[in-house]
């Protein structure tokens, strides 16, 4: 196992531990509701009790583990109701961030922005990503997607809605997963559709720029909760 993310500098056991946990959590590695074995996964991961104990404090705050009643460690399942939850409220954080950015955002910021969607460069995606303290699996998905999408809640300039965009980012990114991996969206999709929105961006223009974004999530199926479990009945 390597350490750490290399680009932000000194890392430790417990961070190496925290990323290969996360990654095998995300995809399916560690099954949801599955008991987290603390000898099994120490001896798997070369390492002692005390950084997997470290690292499974920083994904139970992930909302990636759970303890129960009886103080085990389960891999947090995968419900419907978080879903549904999380798809409503990171909606409603992106469609106040694409108006905030489109007032907000500078040139630079702009420029990097329209330079990631015209080159699609996986490399500077993660680049970004990692620079601002994400974590990103390895061999994660459509990484200049979430890179983009970053751009612009950043573009706000509006710090609590970037802390809790980035929290959400990191509760959805294995529903976000599961999704790809039952329905996949063609990169050009993406790349059309955040082209119409850094228009929108560059034009000042927000009610546009919530339009796309709205537009975002019904054509692209970012609804992640249908996606896997199905459209639910109407009530």
């Amino acid at each position: 196992m390597t350490y750490g993310d290399r680009t932000r500098g000194e890392t430790t056991k417990a961070d190496g531990v925290y990323l290969e946990m996360r990654n095998q959590i995300l995809y399916g590695v560690l099954e949801p509701g599955s008991r987290v074995d603390y000898v099994q996964l120490s001896a798997s991961l070369g390492v002692s009790i005390t950084p997997l104990r470290e690292a499974l404090r920083r994904l139970e705050a992930d909302h990636l583990v759970i303890r129960n009643a009886h103080r085990d460690v389960l891999v947090a399942p995968l419900t419907r109701e978080e879903a549904s939850e999380l798809v409503t409220v990171r909606r409603e954080l992106d469609l106040l961030a694409a108006r905030l950015a489109a007032a907000q955002m500078t040139r630079d910021e702009l420029a990097r922005a329209r330079e990631l969607v015209a080159s699609q460069d996986e490399q500077e995606a993660l680049r970004y990503l990692r620079d601002g303290g994400i974590p990103v699996a390895v061999g994660g998905m459509l990484n200049v997607n979430r890179a983009f999408h970053r751009m612009v809640y950043c573009g706000s300039h509006n710090q609590v809605l970037i802390q809790y965009r980035d929290a959400i980012s990191t509760r959805t990114e294995r529903y976000v997963i599961l999704a790809r991996q039952i329905n996949t969206v063609p990169p050009e999709a993406y790349r059309l559709m955040h082209e119409q929105l850094l228009t929108a961006l560059e034009a000042r223009d927000t009610d546009r720029a919530a339009d796309l974004m709205r537009a975002h999530y019904r054509e692209l199926d970012l609804n992640f909760a249908d996606v896997i479990f199905g459209q639910a009945a109407a009530s």
